[in-house]
């Protein structure tokens, strides 16, 4: 079996290689806390990903965002469980509809079938947590966050993931991104549970690490736009070297990006 218990959380790990970019592999995590399950996972891993849910129980199911990897089995778990699913109610017409993905998104994450969603209430209770749910844009538009005080748990969704981003997709905002750090910063936790890396318990020092990158990196940005630079001509000084996972995405996945919403 491929999960674990984490002080009573139930954790589920698969290893997905990207397929255009052999042989870096990501890791997507999942957590089921006293019957919450957090993300579904991709389609492209369901097969992993089962085991875990039929071995846990599971009451009710919140999405951190929307996009493939974290929503892929949601239509899977629906057709099997009678549980409430809640999204941010910005995307529930999108879970509606099957999702349309660049060909690479679907080669390694596989599909996103269409499920129905309920608007994410401001805290989700279970019988022993209760969740604040917080907006945390950046990664998505549409991105939520979930701190559980009293234990000091915050399930950051794709907000940390790495620590010293050189490309983000076209949608990521790395502006709204520093925004959504600061205020977390401000909130009082320890242990971060990340989509893709795991659980950290030093969480607060890597998202500091994070947003002190990321603010950094904007100071440079603006001190070269003041010098009349435009946001290409910084992103070849800042970013030399061959942008390898833009060229592979097509333009989906670049640094130019993260240069352009700071």
């Amino acid at each position: 079996m491929n999960f674990s218990k984490y002080q009573g959380i139930a954790v589920w790990q698969g290893i997905r290689e990207m397929p255009w970019n052999r042989p870096f592999k990501m890791r997507v995590c999942l957590y089921i806390a006293d019957g919450l399950l957090i993300d579904t996972g991709p389609s492209s891993l369901g097969y992993q990903s089962k085991e875990f849910f039929l071995h846990n129980p599971i009451e009710q199911i919140i999405l951190t965002h929307i996009h493939e990897d974290h929503s892929g089995m949601a239509a899977w778990l629906q057709k099997r469980l009678d549980v409430p699913l809640y999204l941010h109610e910005a995307s529930l017409a999108a879970a509606g509809t099957g999702a349309e993905l660049p060909p690479y998104r679907v080669e390694i994450w596989g599909e996103r079938p269409a499920f129905s969603a309920l608007p994410i209430p401001e805290q989700i209770s279970t019988g022993r947590y209760h969740f604040q749910v917080i907006d945390t844009p950046g990664h998505y538009v549409h991105h939520k966050a979930f701190l559980e005080r009293e234990q000091g748990w915050l399930f950051s969704g794709d907000l940390l993931v790495n620590l010293r981003p050189r490309s983000v997709f076209a949608e990521e905002d790395a502006n709204d991104m520093i925004n959504s750090l600061q205020k977390l910063d401000r909130l009082d936790f320890k242990t971060i549970f990340c989509a893709h890396t795991g659980i950290f318990q030093d969480g607060r020092s890597l998202l500091r690490q994070k947003l002190d990158y990321l603010l950094e990196l904007r100071n440079k940005v603006l001190s070269l736009r003041g010098r009349g630079w435009d946001d290409h001509q910084i992103d070849r000084h800042i970013f030399p070297e061959e942008d390898k996972v833009g060229l592979l995405t097509n333009g989906d996945f670049s640094s130019y990006y993260l240069i352009n919403t700071l």
